[in-house]
C-alpha cells in the first residue's frame, strides 16, 4: 500500500507529486501517479504544440517546481536563454523555456519514475485505505488525490461530428491525430472558435501557408491579459467567495472566468493579420455543414462558406470531469456532491476521510483559479496544511 496515489499526470498531478515528495518527508516510493499517457505533461505538450503556442498566459512564478522563482533561476543558469523568453505582463515565459524547465524538474526530482500507466475505473474501500481498480490490476493507497480534468474530451459540435463521419476533412486542434496548424493542408482553411487557441491556430496557419485562413468566431476579438482577474488568487476576492453558499460560488466562478479572450500581444498580432488580409475574420455561428464536390459547405446564421479543411478550436466538453468515476466514488463512500455532481470538500480539499481533489473538481474551494497552474500551487498549500495537522 502506498501513502498517496495521484490520479492524473498533467500539470496538477505532476506539481503535487513534486510537492509531496519534496516538502513532506515522503519518498518517491510512497507516492504514485496513475495516468494513461507515457510521460508527465504529455497532453499539455501536445496541445501547446498543436496550436503553436509561443508564450504562456501564466506568469513565470506559476511553474511546477517548489520555489516560485525556480523558472527564473533556470533561465539564468542557461546562457542560451535570453530576455526574449519573457514578455509582459508579469514576465510570462515562452513555451520553449517553460517546457525545458518542466523537463529539468521532472528529471531532477525523479517524477517520471513514480508513474503507473493506466486509468482509474473505480474506487473502493480497502482495509483502512482506498482500492483503485485499473485495467491492469488493483492499487491500494492510504490516500487518493484526484487531479483529473476534461483534457481528453475535445468539444465536437453536432454538425462537425456529422461532417467528419461523412468523410469531410475536419480536425479538432485537441485531437491526437491533428497534424498541427503549420502542417495542415488545404487552400481554403477555416478555423472555428473565438478564443486564444483558435486565434493562435489561425496565426500559425498564416505563417506556413500562402493563402489566407478564415477565422470563424461566434463573437468579436476580446482582449484580456488573463482568463480571470488575478485578485481571485488571494484573499482580496477569495474571502467573499469562501463566505458564500456553494450555489453562489458556482455563479461567481461562471462570471469571474473570461473564456474566449486574448492577451494583448495575440490580440495585436491577430488584428494586424486581419488588417493585412492574412486572416479573414467572420463573426457567425455554424448551423450545419454539408459535403459539396470535395469541399465542405458551412451553413452559417449569416450566409454560407466553403472550406477544403476545417479546424475546430472549440475547447473541451463543459461537463464535470471524470463524471462516471466521481458518481461511483460518491456512492461507494457515501460522499456529498453538489447538484451538479461536484465533490463537496473541506478547507483542505478533503472529500471524506481518504480522498482529496485538485483542478476543476476543487473549484468550489479554490475558486476561478482552480484549473490553472496557480490553482495547483494553491491546492498544494492546503494539502500541506492538512499534513501538518496529522
Amino acid at each position: 500500500m502506498v501513502e498517496w496515489l495521484i490520479i492524473g499526470g498533467g500539470i496538477h498531478g505532476t506539481y503535487l507529486s513534486n510537492l509531496l515528495t519534496t516538502e513532506t518527508g515522503l519518498s518517491r516510493d510512497d507516492v504514485r501517479v496513475l495516468d494513461p499517457h507515457d510521460r508527465p505533461l504529455e497532453l499539455w505538450h501536445r496541445y501547446a504544440r498543436n496550436c503553436d503556442m509561443r508564450y504562456l498566459r501564466s506568469p513565470a512564478t506559476h511553474n511546477i517546481d517548489i520555489h516560485i522563482l525556480s523558472l527564473y533561476r533556470f533561465a539564468k543558469s542557461n546562457p542560451d536563454l535570453d530576455g526574449n523568453h519573457f514578455i509582459p505582463l508579469y514576465n510570462r515565459p515562452s513555451r520553449d523555456l517553460f517546457e525545458r524547465h518542466c523537463e529539468s524538474v521532472i528529471r531532477a526530482r525523479g517524477l517520471a519514475r513514480m508513474r503507473i500507466k493506466g486509468r482509474a475505473r473505480a474506487l473502493t474501500r480497502s482495509g483502512g485505505g482506498v482500492g483503485v481498480e485499473t485495467e491492469t490490476g488493483r492499487i491500494r493507497s492510504k490516500r487518493v488525490l484526484l487531479c483529473v480534468g476534461q483534457t481528453e474530451a475535445p468539444c465536437w459540435p453536432d454538425w462537425a461530428r456529422r461532417a467528419r463521419n461523412a468523410g469531410s476533412t475536419i480536425y479538432h486542434v485537441f485531437d491526437s491525430d491533428f497534424p498541427g496548424a503549420k502542417a495542415s493542408r488545404g487552400d481554403r482553411t477555416v478555423v472555428v472558435g473565438g478564443g486564444l487557441t483558435a486565434v493562435q491556430t489561425a496565426l500559425a496557419r498564416t505563417r506556413s501557408a500562402a493563402a489566407p485562413v478564415m477565422l470563424l468566431s461566434p463573437h468579436g476579438l476580446r482582449k484580456s491579459n488573463f482568463d480571470f482577474d488575478p485578485c481571485w488568487i488571494g484573499p482580496k476576492c477569495m474571502s467573499g467567495f469562501l463566505s458564500a453558499s456553494l450555489q453562489r460560488r458556482r455563479e461567481l466562478i461562471g462570471t469571474a472566468r473570461m473564456p474566449g479572450t486574448l492577451p494583448m500581444e495575440i490580440h495585436g498580432e491577430a488584428t494586424a493579420a486581419i488588417r493585412t488580409g492574412r486572416i479573414l475574420f467572420r463573426q457567425a455561428d455554424v448551423r450545419d455543414a454539408r459535403p459539396s464536390n470535395g469541399t465542405l459547405r458551412l451553413l452559417l446564421d449569416a450566409g454560407d462558406i466553403e472550406a477544403e479543411q476545417v479546424i475546430l478550436a472549440t475547447g473541451f466538453d463543459p461537463g464535470r470531469p471524470a463524471g462516471a468515476l466521481i458518481d461511483q466514488t460518491s456512492r461507494e463512500f457515501s460522499l456529498q456532491t453538489t447538484a451538479g455532481g461536484y465533490p463537496v470538500v473541506n478547507d483542505h480539499l478533503q472529500w471524506g476521510d481518504a480522498l482529496f481533489v485538485s483542478g476543476p473538481l476543487a473549484e468550489l474551494r479554490l475558486g476561478p483559479c482552480a484549473r490553472n497552474i496557480v490553482g495547483a500551487r494553491n491546492a498544494g498549500r492546503l494539502l500541506l496544511e492538512y499534513l501538518k495537522h496529522l
